[in-house]
């Protein structure tokens, strides 16, 4: 879908509303819309929408005009001496009429509205986060190949991880590994946590220079994304010889993930498929060790709706992409986390994005 289509259908749900005027300030919203990301730092800029008459511009600093240029759309610019001010009073004044209601993001940090009180008076402003998210949950065509495309890079920068792997490596040189692949597959890597030893309990461990033992449980969770979109995906290996109750665990977090998964269908919620997971990790005896959610949504976000989660009670929709990654952490021991992304096909079948599972002991 263009970010033309994009934006009328967004009016087309803005209208529906009290709201007389949008602002969409620079982040995922702004990418799903504009169709690329123009990062203004500390200047005002934004994607302003007139839903009355339809009318939407860009407002951007003058060093910007190139990127904005290149969208495409409708577009303001303003210089350093003079500030955004009289661009915004100017759309606002040929194309809103008079403003009560405005529609902000929650992103939108209080420089924002500070601005925005000096060109309006006296307006409510209400949240357009629920309009946004519903429109980005379900992805088209283009999207789903976008993160299917991040998804390969991924798999493999863990295939080259689980061929390098050896003793005496640190976790910064594993990630580095990772990185490199998923470059050359074309994609941009970003999260790489690799998380070695006692840190595989820690589920959001950051790369360190410990060195890699013979006996370590390594989790290895990583995101790259392609056109922005995102992947994310979770393998556990141990090197060498595993701790006793390695291969009991692990088995039971791969049977919480492939249950889980197989309760996917349109229409269940994010807490039904939780809740197998769940079920699975605490008949095994393992509950308490089981500290996350299940999954979560991925797009132009690496967390985003839908939540596979306890609290999750919407229906999940066709075009949905999301993780399944059960784990269970034994403190001061080892961790184990699988996690795959699933997608409800806009036909309505569930498809698995990922197929890289090679044996999780690695051979020294």
């Amino acid at each position: 879908m263009s970010s033309i289509n994009r934006i009328i259908r967004f009016i087309d749900e803005v209208r529906k509303t009290p709201i007389e005027l949008v602002v969409i300030v620079s982040g995922p919203n702004f990418r799903y819309l504009v169709g690329s990301y123009i990062e203004t730092f500390e200047r005002f800029g934004a994607l302003i929408i007139c839903p009355g008459n339809n009318a939407y511009s860009l407002i951007l600093p003058r060093l910007d005009e190139g990127k904005a240029r290149n969208t495409g759309l409708p577009y303001i610019v303003y210089g350093d001496e003079e500030g955004p001010l009289n661009a915004i009073k100017s759309f606002i004044s040929s194309n809103c009429g008079t403003v009560r209601r405005v529609g902000l993001e929650g992103r939108a940090t209080l420089n924002y509205l500070w601005i925005l009180r000096e060109v309006i008076d006296g307006f409510t402003d209400s949240s357009i986060d629920d309009l946004l998210t519903t429109m980005r949950i379900s992805k088209d065509e283009s999207e789903l190949a976008n993160i299917k495309t991040a998804v390969r890079a991924i798999e493999e920068g863990i295939k080259a991880a689980h061929e390098s792997i050896r003793p005496g490596m640190t976790e910064v040189e594993v990630a580095k590994v990772i990185g490199e692949a998923i470059s050359g597959a074309g994609a941009e890597p970003r999260d790489v946590l690799v998380q070695s030893g006692p840190y595989s309990a820690i589920p959001h461990w950051l790369p360190s220079r410990r060195r890699i033992e013979v006996g370590d449980v390594i989790v290895i969770d990583v995101t790259a994304t392609y056109n922005d979109y995102y992947g994310d995906l979770t393998r556990t290996f141990v090197v060498g010889n595993p701790p006793s109750d390695f291969k009991l665990v692990h088995n039971l977090v791969r049977r919480a993930h492939d249950e889980a998964i197989a309760s996917v269908r349109e229409g269940v919620t994010g807490a039904y498929i939780d809740s197998i997971a769940r079920r699975v990790i605490t008949e095994g005896g393992y509950g308490q060790y089981f500290i996350h959610r299940t999954g979560h949504g991925i797009g132009l976000e690496v967390h985003e709706e839908p939540f596979i989660s306890q609290s999750y009670d919407k229906a999940l929709l066709r075009g949905s992409v999301f993780t399944i990654e059960p784990g269970i952490y034994l403190p001061n021991r080892f961790g184990v986390r699988l996690e795959s992304n699933i997608v409800i096909m806009l036909d309505g079948r569930v498809e698995v994005l990922d197929n890289y599972w090679p044996d999780p002991v690695i051979g020294i």
